[in-house]
């Protein structure tokens, strides 16, 4: 069980977690019980304040008398209306300060010791007792008067008579709704004088078991009288085990703390989440790799990459046919680095695809806050799918368009390659030459007598047909290097844009939902403490 320093901590937690998302209307009462009770620790905690409560005729005035030892009249105090409480505080510094807090007038504050120095004052040591007006009086402001005194008190005598004590003025109205209060309550029966030893014990039971039906069983029934004084020493006793155990002030203001916590948590609800797993956070990751076209980046790096390839490795002659075609990223909208990617052709961008990315969000902080209160699951999907959703899909946009595909580097074999194409392409052009020039008598085809013909074959034949054979074996060799960089590539492509979705997820999605289940959990475990 917690004590009340942990429920009002808790109480606290659970207000500050629930700023924006449940009304005003239900927290703004559950804020005036912190501040009370805070006021309250505050102003003193050696007090415990007593109020007798009744309707007229049930002789809590006589009663009050009785316990104070005191006959107001006799040491000269007037009340001037039955409008105002009147106050006796037991101890030698009195309890002015407290008692202004209430509300109670300096002239209707009496402090004992000050009056009469009793030695049985000592029993009472701490004692702040409290007559109010008739609850069920004629005139609105003592009614007025009894609903603002109640919200104070530490301890409730409800002082009842043998003809009354069935009413339903006083049950409905104070007793019932204070059932969350009952360690906080002592129900006197007074008057016993009026009725006979058996009367008496069936007047107890019935008024115990309407209690019982009120929520109320198990409060302290007292029967006494006033004027005879039968069972004064009994609630005497009560009173003084209340005070001596220091819990009858802190008593009430856990009552208090209790109820306002419970309210609560039938209004925004405390039932535990599911949260986010890891399969519906994996699963969303893969929508919006999906929704970003990474697979369709990927294929395009690497068919660009092949593309690249083959133009700078190829036969020249075929490399400059090569050219010709589109570059598969271009089509796409992306140069060598997603940084390029032209103006409205951002990954998610379309309409189709930012629509599956926003109910993939949206049915995956549903599944997350599964058992949510309509006000907090509200709250979470406004911030993570629902507003927030705008943000999120523009950070993926940027995470995809920030990624640098690593297209820019050229590789050094393309450069190799390229020399030795060139140098066959280059023996080609200068066979054809030389056999053109051959043919046409301007040279020999033999640079000098007795000149190697190998296959029968000249040497600007050997130079043409050398260079085409040697050109393509180059060329189809080049084109399968090019093929696995390119597969390589794609897949180093489709990781990069991966793991810049799955961070990107991580912070805008996953974080932002944390705090959200977290700010929640506060909610909960706050009011748990607190309602306890």
């Amino acid at each position: 069980m917690s004590g009340l320093d942990d429920r009002v901590t808790a109480l606290r937690s659970a207000l500050d977690a629930a700023k924006d998302v449940i009304d005003p209307e239900h927290t703004d009462p559950a804020a005036a019980t912190f501040a009370h009770t805070v006021e309250r620790l505050e102003l003193s905690t050696q007090h415990t304040v007593v109020v007798l409560a009744g309707s007229t005729g049930s002789g809590k005035s006589s009663l009050f008398n009785r316990l104070t030892g005191l006959e107001l009249a006799e040491v000269g105090y007037l009340r001037p209306t039955t409008s105002n409480a009147l106050a006796c505080a037991w101890g030698p510094s009195g309890a002015t300060e407290l008692l202004d807090w209430i509300g109670v007038a300096r002239r209707d504050q009496i402090a004992r010791r000050s009056i009469l120095d009793a030695p049985q004052d000592d029993e009472f040591e701490g004692l702040v007792l409290l007559d109010l007006p008739d609850h069920d009086s004629i005139v609105q402001s003592n009614q007025e008067l009894v609903d603002h005194v109640a919200q104070y008190a530490d301890l409730f005598v409800w002082v009842l008579d043998p003809q009354k004590y069935a009413d339903a003025a006083v049950h409905s109205r104070y007793l019932h709704p204070l059932a969350t209060h009952k360690d906080a309550s002592i129900i006197v029966l007074n008057q016993a004088d009026r009725l006979s030893e058996t009367d008496l014990k069936t007047a107890v039971n019935d008024l115990e078991h309407i209690l019982d039906r009120e929520g109320l069983g198990g409060v302290t029934v007292i029967a006494t009288s006033a004027t005879e004084g039968t069972g004064i020493a009994q609630l005497r006793e009560e009173i003084r085990r209340r005070i001596r155990s220091k819990n009858a002030s802190q008593a009430r203001l856990v009552a208090d703390v209790r109820l306002v916590a419970r309210q609560l948590a039938r209004v925004g609800g405390v039932d535990p989440v599911p949260g986010l797993d890891r399969a519906t956070r994996d699963g969303l990751v893969e929508t919006f790799v999906t929704c970003a076209g990474v697979p369709q980046i990927a294929d395009a790096v690497e068919d660009s990459m092949a593309r690249r390839a083959a133009v700078a490795t190829d036969w020249p002659v075929i490399g400059w046919v090569g050219r010709l075609r589109n570059d598969p990223l271009r089509e796409l909208g992306i140069g060598r680095s997603a940084r390029d990617a032209v103006a409205g052709a951002m990954p998610i961008s379309p309409s189709v695809q930012r629509a599956r990315a926003d109910l993939a969000l949206r049915e995956a902080a549903e599944e997350a806050t599964d058992g949510m209160s309509r006000a907090w699951r509200a709250s979470v999907l406004d911030a993570v799918a629902g507003e927030g959703a705008r943000d999120v899909i523009d950070e993926l946009d940027e995470a995809v368009a920030s990624v640098d595909l690593g297209l820019s580097k050229r590789p050094a074999w393309w450069t190799g390659v390229a020399m030795l194409q060139w140098l066959t392409f280059a023996a080609v052009v200068l066979g054809l030459g030389w056999s053109i020039a051959a043919v046409a008598g301007l040279v020999d085809p033999d640079p000098w007598a007795g000149a190697p013909r190998p296959l029968g074959m000249s040497l600007p034949i050997v130079l043409v047909v050398g260079g085409l054979l040697f050109g393509i074996a180059l060329t189809v060799v080049s084109r399968w290097l090019g093929a696995a960089a390119a597969r390589r590539a794609g897949a180093r492509a489709e990781a990069k844009l991966t793991e810049a979705i799955n961070r990107t997820t991580e912070r805008a999605v996953v974080a932002r939902l944390r705090a959200e289940l977290e700010r929640y959990e506060r909610w909960r475990t706050g009011l748990a403490t607190a309602g306890q």
